[in-house]
């Protein structure tokens, strides 16, 4: 295995330039002084990312994606990079081509910049609309239950009870609605 160590800041190299320096070695990128006081650590093996551990807890797919999101646009934060083999520690590895993830995290984030004039308002309910394909959207399976009550939730609500930004939590909402998943509750 290549021997490398990468250390740095967010300041100074962007996530999604990291990722595409540590992509074909395998080992631990490590992630302190993030926004929010967290941490975090990213195994990467065989170009793929097996789990990411925020704050001593792994993440399932949607709030890794949004951890990605939010790591985007992160203008500080430092990071370092181990190549070592590991032994994968999550019990559901998530196996996310490193490529793709870097590629999602530019594209999100310019999606999200680009429609946050039509988001809704945090405050705005939503119900699960009639014949909504729930299991079409990560986000909108965890969300599912809540949404189905008959006052719906907010963005706000959802946003708490997911554990997810709320900036994300209204993009998805948009998304949805005009997808015809979800509905005004009002």
């Amino acid at each position: 295995m290549p021997f490398m160590e990468l250390s740095g800041n967010l300041k100074d190299i962007e996530f999604p330039q990291i990722i595409s320096l540590i992509a074909h070695i395998e080992g631990i990128l490590e992630l302190w002084n993030l926004p929010r006081k967290r941490s975090a650590k990213l195994y990467i093996k065989r170009r793929k990312l097996r789990c990411v551990e925020l704050n001593g807890r792994f993440l399932d797919g949607l709030r890794a994606r949004s951890f990605f999101a939010e790591l985007g646009t992160a203008d500080y934060g430092a990071f370092e990079f181990y190549a070592r083999r590991f032994r994968t520690p999550c019990s559901r590895p998530l196996n996310w081509p490193l490529n793709k993830i870097a590629l999602a995290v530019m594209t999100h984030a310019d999606e999200r910049e680009r429609r946050k004039d039509s988001l809704p308002d945090p405050g705005k309910r939503f119900r699960l609309a009639a014949g909504a394909d729930v299991e079409s959207s990560p986000f909108l399976r965890a969300a599912a239950e809540i949404l189905e009550q008959e006052r719906g939730a907010s963005a706000r609500e959802l946003a708490r009870s997911l554990d997810l930004p709320l900036e994300h939590v209204r993009y998805y909402l948009h998304r949805l609605a005009e997808r015809g998943h979800v509905e005004p509750a009002e």
